[in-house]
């Protein structure tokens, strides 16, 4: 989803953060999206700094989660980089400050990058 949203908006382009060491972020993304631009963060530094939180019993276990990851076991399971618990995000960013923010409901949330891209759009134009 990223990766295609990246595709279709080369003006916006996408970042990953990750959890693992360069080494682990450079062979996880190589079979999957070898040309993506990606920030190794062990220490959660940015996760922290951003306000990403780490995922509740409910935010793991619920029957939304189960689902999602049901369907997404074709991928396979690897080794997790970091703590599997924390929430992820997506954060569209103009010059450093955060324009739209997606935080993860839970572990299974997906973000709508259509519509992060829209509010960035519509702050643009000065409509938010």
């Amino acid at each position: 989803m990223l990766r295609r949203a990246a595709d279709e908006t080369p003006d916006r382009p996408a970042l990953i953060v990750h959890q693992g060491t360069p080494e682990e972020g450079a062979r996880f993304l190589a079979s999957r999206w070898p040309g993506a631009r990606a920030v190794s963060d062990p220490e959660r530094r940015l996760f922290r700094a951003i306000g990403l939180e780490r995922a509740s019993a409910g935010q793991v276990l619920g029957l939304g989660v189960w689902r999602e990851a049901l369907k997404n076991v074709r991928h396979g399971i690897g080794k997790p980089m970091g703590d599997p618990m924390l929430l992820a995000g997506s954060y569209v960013l103009d010059g450093g400050e955060v324009v739209a923010a997606a935080p993860a409901e839970n572990v299974a949330t997906a973000p709508d990058l259509e519509e992060l891209y829209d509010i960035a759009a519509a702050r643009e134009s000065g409509l938010v």
